[in-house]
């Protein structure tokens, strides 16, 4: 009977396949090790591209900040040109602006007889015949574009008139009456007499229709 002795071969093929394996995880390793690479790679890259843009945020949220401190600034300093321009406009205005203002009360106390200037007033709600002798100023004071008028009537008609007349002007606005009553003058042989007091306030200029509409207007320190 003939044995053969196998397990050389069977040794020899265990050896083999014992390579085969380790081939193969050294493969499959050597795979994974490229693919983590290569993932690391990216995120490597992206990380960067990450930081990069940061960066680049950073600087850009930097020059949107100081272009923000200059507008501030130019307008703080346009705010406070426009407030010196208000006073020295206040200033010219408090040479001239007086001077028109009792222009403007003298006309409102003069007789209308030219037709066409009676067509303009009677627009405005004036009666163009009235007669302003009806009315006597007796005294008149105006401090810091406040003004207060006292004075005479011969009716309560006349006082509205005059007081029509003054609101409806361009140098007083806000006139109103503070008291009307009737009394007997004795200068005049008793007759009767309407004693009245308006208070209200003058405007000069464009200055003081500025303040006006801000609600300042008689407000104003004197040393200004």
């Amino acid at each position: 009977m003939i044995r053969i002795n196998l397990l050389p071969v069977r040794e020899a093929e265990r050896q083999k396949s014992g390579r085969q394996f380790l081939l193969l995880a050294l493969i499959l390793l050597m795979g994974q090790c490229a693919f983590l690479f290569i993932i690391y790679g990216d995120t490597e890259q992206e990380l960067k591209n990450v930081k990069k843009r940061n960066s680049e945020l950073s600087r850009t949220l930097k020059n949107l900040q100081k272009r923000t401190q200059a507008v501030t600034k130019l307008k703080a300093e346009q705010k406070e040109l426009e407030r010196q321009k208000t006073v020295l406009n206040g200033l010219v205005e408090g040479q001239s602006g007086p001077v028109k203002m009792l222009n403007e009360l003298s006309m409102i106390l003069t007789p209308i007889e030219d037709p066409k200037a009676k067509l303009r007033v009677r627009s405005r709600g004036w009666n163009p015949d009235w007669d302003p002798k009806r009315v006597w100023v007796d005294k008149f004071e105006e401090t810091n574009r406040k003004v207060k008028i006292k004075g005479l009537a011969r009716s309560n008609e006349d006082v509205a008139e005059f007081l029509k007349r003054l609101n409806t002007s361009r140098h007083f606005v806000n006139v109103e009456i503070n008291f009307s009553s009737a009394t007997q003058v004795r200068e005049l042989g008793d007759a009767t007499f309407y004693q009245f007091e308006f208070a209200g306030l003058v405007i000069y200029g464009a200055a003081d229709i500025k303040l006006l509409a801000e609600g300042k207007l008689g407000e104003m320190d004197k040393s200004k």
